[in-house]
């Protein structure tokens, strides 16, 4: 009860501060009003303050103004929303939900774009490319988003081609690491029946994270993306839309490092790779090549759609027919330091045909509706590998080999423990849904909403894991050794399938208060598929599998427009139970634990508040009260510090911790953003348009096993931007500054591996980028 009374203490706080600026709005009369958002989170086109859902926008203005480039860069902005690049995927989190690092879990945050589902985390890392804007959905998203969407949706909406002629070329400087981002766009018609789009991107940096044991600097970036759009009519009521991409991202070194390490593993560092190395977190690193290979991660990607309109009676049909791919191989430092021990490979490739039918009811009528048929197919073909060489580290392989050589009666020797661990996952992945969606309109006031989806889902998985000796022959021996010594391996094919069938639903209601002041109650639930742990290292067909999660959810919230359109108030209450989620927690050694371990609890306020001040300042408040908790987890991995302790008492690693009531991770209590913009004529030709956000995020766990050394502990970042652009907005040049209080800080974390063998209590994180300083330059001509 307490928490509730401190949230609504603080929205009392923040009306009472709140109304001065109204008071001086007014005032100075000030004619000046907010501009309609328009979003598609409901799948028709709608105000964002008429959508009964807590959802955030952002669009092409703001997004441009503060050098945002992707969706990470969002994760600042929106309270309750984590997007970054984790240790081997890309994380997506919404009010504490998302999917541990697994490449056999699907996403609990489902990516649209235009329309198209994006299956794999690995599209968060997309640039933005003539986006005209974002839309964060939070809560479950499973009526007509589809399965997967448990925590939310990301909804990215780009521009269509226009009749007018438009062109750009836009240059950007990144003043601290020499990054350089040009693009250009050409949009206009082609026939009587057809406008065409054209835009590009190419982007090259140099990296902010100094590598002092090699030399080198990373992660570099060299990339280019290119997008040709077609929007045309067959007849007069048909429309259609062609769209073409293809993306390229390379990116050379990575952003992590070890920030603290135990004084064993300093020694092994320095006597054994570098003798300089120190452990530290800040924007240098002491990292090695194993074998010469440097550390990369390219990533290529290609997107086909086509999009058709046309009226059916009274009705729009909407056909979405989508293709997308890519292909993605990298190599990563497993050990994390600057030893030759042990590397991690791994090549990707997936792609996904997509078909989905709308049929939406004509609007403005007492009932409307939306009908939908919706199927993918999907493969996903990964191939790993990870070769360690203990003989670069000979205290610990002597250690090893004596019980071995004694056990087995052998006389191995130095380099006999060398191998490569190869590993191949393959799936297919089929799923049929149907879906449909009810609106009555009661009254002019009251609306009332049903939605119901099934969805039918069957993968089939093919995984073999090998050890080889370092030349790549399969060696059953040192299969024996890391199985029964090691406990960390073992030689296995497995051919499993798997098929689910789910309903999932939604009901609510809404209600005009007066006008351009509504509430809304949503209650609804949603699942996640389960499906085949692509990390599983043993072999045994029950440990591979993993079943599904679900959600029940209840969300109540109101949304306002003040003061004659010169304010918003939106604010949102939700309370959702998550039952059977999957989980993956590293063993501090070499494998991560991974299946249905746990029941949560996920509740908060969202508040957001945005005001015309005065005819040229605007202002921007948005808090996030979060408590999202295990409800159940006592089976929970250990942290560190319980394996050490557990090996004093019983001699074994094996352990559990009872996490029951203990946060989930990237679910900070509170979270805030505010912003203050400022518009003004200069010499009356030019105009200024300068602004600041000061972003505040609280104590934040990022490892699953609740380790104290990886909170990441409260902090603010402060970003602003300056902008003046011509009278016409034929140009405009911008200086954009982020994270301008230098705040070191982290978006992943974890143990290094090997902690049985000396690595105990080291750490590595991944730090995120300094204070950055960006001029842009846009010339339309």
């Amino acid at each position: 009860m307490k928490k509730y009374c401190a949230v609504i203490g603080l929205c009392c706080v923040i009306f009472t501060i709140y109304r001065p600026f109204n008071a001086i709005a007014q005032t100075e009369d000030v004619g000046r009003v907010l501009e309609e958002v328009v979003v598609t989170a409901t799948k028709r086109e709608s105000n964002l303050q008429d959508a009964p859902l807590s959802v955030s926008a952002v669009p092409n203005e703001k997004i441009r103004s503060q050098g945002m480039s992707e969706l990470e860069d969002l994760t600042l902005y929106i309270p309750n929303v984590h997007i970054a690049e984790g240790g081997t995927g890309t994380q997506l989190f919404i009010r504490g939900i998302g999917s541990g690092i697994n490449y056999g879990f699907e996403q609990s945050v489902g990516i649209f774009i235009d329309g198209v589902y994006f299956g794999r985390g690995r599209s968060a890392r997309s640039k933005f490319l003539d986006v005209e804007r974002v839309e964060i959905l939070k809560g479950p998203q499973s009526v007509l988003f589809g399965k997967n969407t448990i925590a939310g949706a990301v909804n990215i909406t780009t521009h269509l081609p226009t009749t007018e002629l438009e062109r750009y070329i836009d240059d950007r400087y990144q003043i601290e690491f020499e990054g350089r981002t040009l693009s250009t766009l050409l949009s206009g018609e082609l026939t009587e029946n057809l406008a065409g789009r054209f835009v590009a991107r190419i982007h090259k940096d140099d990296g902010y994270v100094e590598n002092t044991y090699l030399g080198d600097s990373g992660p570099k970036e060299d990339s280019w993306a290119a997008r040709l759009s077609l929007l045309g009519s067959l007849a007069s009521d048909i429309e259609y839309v062609i769209k073409l991409e293809h993306a390229d991202i390379d990116v050379l070194g990575r952003q992590d490092m070890i920030s603290i390490a135990s004084p064993n593993a300093t020694l092994l560092y320095q006597l054994f790779g570098d003798p300089n190395f120190e452990a530290d977190f800040n924007y240098e690193k002491s990292t090695a090549d194993f074998s010469g290979s440097k550390q990369y991660d390219d990533t290529e990607s290609d997107i086909i759609q086509l999009t058709i309109d046309a009226p059916f009676g009274e009705h729009d049909l909407r056909s979405i027919s989508a293709y997308t791919s890519y292909t993605f191989d990298n190599v990563l430092d497993g050990d994390y330091g600057p030893l030759a021990f042990i590397e991690a490979k791994r090549e990707e490739h997936y792609n996904q045909t997509s078909q989905e039918f709308l049929l939406q009811s004509p609007d403005g009528q007492a009932l409307e509706y939306l009908l939908g048929v919706y199927y993918h197919q999907s493969d996903l073909d990964s191939e790993r590998q990870v070769p360690v060489a203990f003989s670069v580290l000979p205290p610990i392989e002597t250690a090893l080999l004596t019980p071995i050589n004694a056990a087995l009666m052998t006389s191995l020797g130095a380099g006999s423990l060398d191998s490569s661990s190869t590993g191949s996952f393959k799936q297919r992945t089929a799923v049929l849904s149907s879906y449909a969606q009810f609106i009555w309109h009661h009254n002019d006031v009251f609306r009332s909403s049903v939605g119901i989806r099934f969805s039918q889902e069957h993968k089939d998985m093919k995984k073999s894991y090998v050890t080889t000796d370092p030349n790549g022959n399969p060696d059953d021996l040192l299969a024996l050794i890391y199985d029964d010594v090691l406990n960390f391996s073992s030689n296995h094919y497995l051919d499993l399938d798997r098929t689910e069938r789910h309903w999932t639903g939604n009901v609510g209601v809404q209600y005009d208060i007066r006008d351009n002041w509504m509430t809304y109650l949503n209650i609804a639930n949603g699942v996640k598929a389960g499906g085949f742990d692509e990390s599983n290292s043993f072999g045994v067909a029950e440990d591979a599998e993993f079943e599904d999660e679900y959600v029940e959810s209840i969300e109540w919230g109101a949304k306002a427009e003040l003061f004659d359109g010169r304010a918003r108030f939106n604010i949102a209450w939700f309370h959702s139970e998550f039952d059977d989620v999957q989980v993956s927690t590293f063993d501090g050694n070499a494998g991560f634990i991974v299946g249905n371990a746990a029941s949560s609890t996920v509740e908060g306020v969202e508040l957001d508040i945005e005001s015309v001040v005065t005819e040229s300042t605007n202002v921007f408040f948005s808090v996030a009260y979060l408590d999202a908790y295990y409800t159940s987890f006592p089976d929970a991995a250990c942290n560190t510090y319980q394996i050490v302790a557990a090996v004093a008492d019983t001699g074994s690693r094996t352990c559990q911790q009872d996490l029951s009531g203990k946060p989930l991770q990237f679910s900070p209590t509170w979270s805030a953003n505010m912003s203050l913009s400022y518009m003004t004529w200069v010499m009356s030709k030019y105009v200024l348009n300068t602004g600041m956000d000061i972003n505040w995020v609280d104590d934040t766990v990022v490892a699953n096993d609740h380790d104290p050394n990886l909170i990441q502990d409260s902090y603010y970042k402060v970003n602003g931007f300056v902008q003046v652009n011509s009278e016409d907005e034929q140009w405009f040049i911008t200086l954009v500054g982020k994270n301008l209080t230098n705040e070191k800080t982290f978006s992943w974390g974890n143990d290094v591996p090997l902690g049985s063998l000396g690595f105990d209590f080291t750490y590595f994180k991944h730090i995120d980028p300094p204070r950055t300083i960006e001029l842009q330059v846009r010339y339309h001509y």
